[in-house]
């Protein structure tokens, strides 16, 4: 699937022909599983563009941040976390999810795929009791207090929140709704190859 090769490139993202395979695996699974599953609203080129290399645009920035763990909340398809698992194997992923049957779909991937640094939780975010170094989510519900003081839960002390939002303007509403919770570290606006649509990650750090 060249999309994929393009984009990886356009990231400026360097992979092993092992980590391109296991995406390519990955990508295989969504499509085989999807239509029982309801995992992802995409196929083909637009499922590699919207979900896989939008997931991708965080590597580097997470890279950055040097964590030794990380959680994915809401992971549903697996979605930052494992394209991250991937691409960023020193780091220890969680992927929390309730969805019994989302969670039959992930623990398939990592057997596949041997993901030695990946875990998966069956859990609500509501019990979860392990604090990670950096929490993220994508397309999981809008911020709002009640969502970051369970997200805030999880955290370390001195951790953050990565959010892969959208537009700006909603950014800013969220940004508002929550002020007294979590200070934003930075706002970082990032392209997705083939995507004209606006996207940003959005770091958080506790007050």
């Amino acid at each position: 699937m060249k999309i994929l090769e393009d984009g990886l490139g356009q990231l400026n993202l360097e992979y092993t022909k092992k980590q391109l395979k296991e995406l390519h695996k990955y990508i295989s699974e969504i499509e085989m599983w999807n239509p029982r599953y309801g995992l992802v609203n995409a196929v083909g080129e637009t499922l590699v563009t919207k979900h896989i290399l939008d997931s991708l645009t965080g590597v580097e920035h997470i890279r950055a941040l040097d964590a030794e763990t990380l959680a994915d909340v809401g992971s549903g398809a697996g979605l930052p976390g494992i394209p991250l698992a991937i691409m960023l194997p020193q780091l220890k992923i969680t992927l929390i999810e309730r969805s019994g049957k989302r969670v039959r779909f992930l623990r398939n991937v990592q057997a596949l795929l041997g993901l030695e640094n990946l875990t998966i939780e069956e859990a609500d975010l509501k019990v979860v009791k392990d604090k990670f170094d950096l929490v993220t989510f994508r397309a999981f519900k809008p911020i709002e207090p009640g969502i970051v003081k369970l997200l805030l839960n999880i955290l370390e002390e001195k951790g953050k929140l990565v959010a892969y939002k959208g537009k700006m303007g909603n950014i800013n509403m969220e940004i508002e709704s929550v002020k007294d919770l979590a200070k934003i570290e930075k706002i970082i606006p990032v392209t997705v190859p083939g995507l004209i649509d606006e996207r940003h990650l959005v770091l958080y750090s506790v007050i």
